[in-house]
């Protein structure tokens, strides 16, 4: 008799506690604190200073964070930072080991092993041809998460800048 009041006891409690969340979206652990983009020549000169203190990826996951300039239906995605969860970080470095950096960057900027507790600020620089779309292009930063396999599971996007000037 006295084990139905225990069991309500537990459903009750197992009811009512909210689930643990998983983190689902990424708005304020990323942070630009330089953000310069000049046009020198024929070339666009992007200066990036990228801070990834906070970000958590999951252990299986990888977190691609890609700077994009875009206008209207031009737009230009460069190299992504990568930001891989720790089993993915040993995969990434297996096939480094057995394949070169080349083909384990997969066109990555830069690859990091997932340390949320670490500071940790990217300097991103990169010159790109300038086009004339670029004149009031906007910066976005643009999010992939990615599961084991490498699939997208979610993309975030954060407007940088409206209306570049040069």
């Amino acid at each position: 008799m006295r084990t139905i009041p225990y069991i309500l006891f537990f459903l009750f409690t197992a009811l009512s506690c909210p689930a643990q969340e998983l983190l689902s979206d990424y708005r304020g652990m990323v942070y630009v604190r330089e953000n310069s983009i000049e046009q020198q020549g024929d070339n666009l000169m992007l200066n990036l200073q990228i801070d990834l203190s906070g970000l958590s990826v999951g252990r299986y996951q990888s977190l691609a964070i890609a700077p994009m300039l875009r206008e209207g239906r031009d737009s230009l995605k460069l190299q992504p930072i990568v930001v891989n969860g720790a089993n993915k970080q040993k995969m990434y470095e297996r096939t480094l080991a057995f394949k070169g950096k080349v083909v384990a960057d997969d066109g990555g900027y830069l690859v990091v092993k997932n340390q949320p507790t670490l500071l940790r600020e990217v300097t991103y620089r990169m010159a790109v041809p300038f086009e004339s779309w670029m004149k009031g292009a906007e910066l976005v930063l643009v999010g992939e998460l990615k599961n084991y396999d490498g699939v997208t599971k979610e993309v975030y996007i954060n407007i940088l800048t409206d209306n570049l000037i040069f």
